[in-house]
């Protein structure tokens, strides 16, 4: 009779890892993992998925280009230090433009510059779409990412939230 506990809970282990999507996290029509983006935007892996952190580029409304710093499986917000976080857009052969994204405070959950997860840029982005670029640079929690590529066509998906 032990043997049936035992298979119940290898019954239950099996279906409780089924590869549904529960909180954002899930798996594409081809098995892989991935993260939903909450806001909408696209994420953007900085270091080896579980382990390391994302970023959520996102355009707002009004076009201005967000960045969200998350967690390994983007379920929380990370404050960093920095106060600005550099986008670097390749224009022709020889030159480059550099988007600055600033640290945004905020009175509701006690972020300031240097201390949030969240940069926005200075202008709207929204006419300049698509950006496909680097990140130079980012500090998370003491880890420093150089050189992060990334492409950025607009929101992947309609955002209806009000924030």
């Amino acid at each position: 009779m032990k043997l049936f506990p035992a298979t119940i809970l290898c019954f239950a282990l099996s279906f409780g890892s089924c590869g549904q999507d529960h909180d954002g996290h899930g798996h594409s029509k081809s098995g892989t993992h991935y993260h939903a983006p909450p806001h909408g935007g696209i994420l953007i892996e900085l270091g080896e998925h579980g382990s390391g952190y994302n970023l959520e580029l996102f355009l707002e409304d009004q076009g201005f280009l967000q960045i969200f710093v998350w967690d390994a499986h983007v379920d929380n917000l990370v404050r960093i230090e920095q106060e600005n976080v550099d986008l670097l857009i390749p224009e022709d052969n020889s030159t480059q433009k550099t988007i600055v994204c600033t640290a945004v405070a905020d009175a509701a959950t006690g972020e300031t510059v240097g201390d949030t997860s969240l940069f926005a840029s200075s202008e709207p982005m929204a006419d300049q779409l698509p950006l496909k670029g680097v990140i130079p640079s980012i500090k998370v929690i003491g880890k420093t990412y150089e050189n992060i590529p990334f492409e950025f066509n607009g929101n992947s998906v309609v955002h209806d939230d009000d924030h």
